[in-house]
């Protein structure tokens, strides 16, 4: 049996889930939720918007309940042109856009890179699950791809275009980077898996208001199944 802490952003990215999976709120003072899938300890939170926020929440849950794995799950502006809206992305690799220069992180000695790479392991089993899913009907496009995060929603062209040029970014957020990094510092696998509710330019607010709870409970749909193919 593994324990996996599941970290989505917002209520709405994460109310799918604890409907889906009978997740119970393990006090009343927090968004800290428990539930069993496939045999695993599965427990959830809503960590709050931003880095510093998903930073915090990130920690304190590696501390209190010893994880086995950490996967962070939600929505995402789309910078691939390859995407659709409601399409996923599972993330091989995670990177602040925001953070300057990107060469202090590769001389942290905690860390040594900018790049925080998802744990191949899980990556290949999200890809494995996202393909039985498509198959099944139950999913629609998919790719393997990087996110940028960083504090600020992104609606602008000029910003899209930098960042899926200068960084190789096909989605972004404001979360998915820093729990890496957290993960990272202390060694514990993790993913991150986004479904894309805008496209972050001029148009993003409007598709964002339109298809951010779909997107949510798609990206849910991958998480649940992923879980439930964990091997501790």
């Amino acid at each position: 049996m593994a324990t996996v802490v599941v970290l989505c952003a917002m209520d709405r990215e994460l109310k799918k889930f604890i409907d889906t999976y009978y997740a119970i709120r393990v006090n009343p003072e927090e968004k800290v939720y428990h539930t069993e899938i496939g045999g695993h300890n599965v427990i959830s939170a809503v960590c709050g918007i931003g880095k510093v926020n998903s930073a915090m929440t990130t920690q304190k849950l590696i501390d209190r309940f010893s994880p086995d794995y950490v996967i962070n799950c939600g929505i995402a502006g789309g910078l691939d042109k390859s995407l659709s809206v409601l399409d996923t992305v599972i993330v091989e690799s995670a990177q602040y856009h925001d953070f300057h220069p990107l060469s202090l992180l590769e001389e942290d000695e905690r860390l040594r890179t900018s790049v925080f790479k998802c744990d191949g392991k899980l990556v290949s089993l999200a890809l494995e699950v996202c393909e039985g899913l498509k198959k099944d009907g139950r999913l629609g496009n998919y790719i393997k791809g990087k996110v940028a995060s960083g504090d600020c929603f992104v609606e602008s062209d000029e910003v899209s275009r930098r960042l899926r040029d200068e960084l190789g970014a096909s989605c972004v957020e404001m979360e998915g980077a820093s729990i890496a990094q957290v993960c990272l510092v202390n060694g514990i696998p993790f993913l991150i898996i986004r479904s894309i509710s805008d496209f972050a330019d001029n148009s993003a607010e409007m598709s964002y208001d339109t298809f951010a709870d779909r997107a949510s409970y798609q990206s849910v749909e991958v998480l649940g199944a992923l879980i439930e193919k964990i091997s501790r």
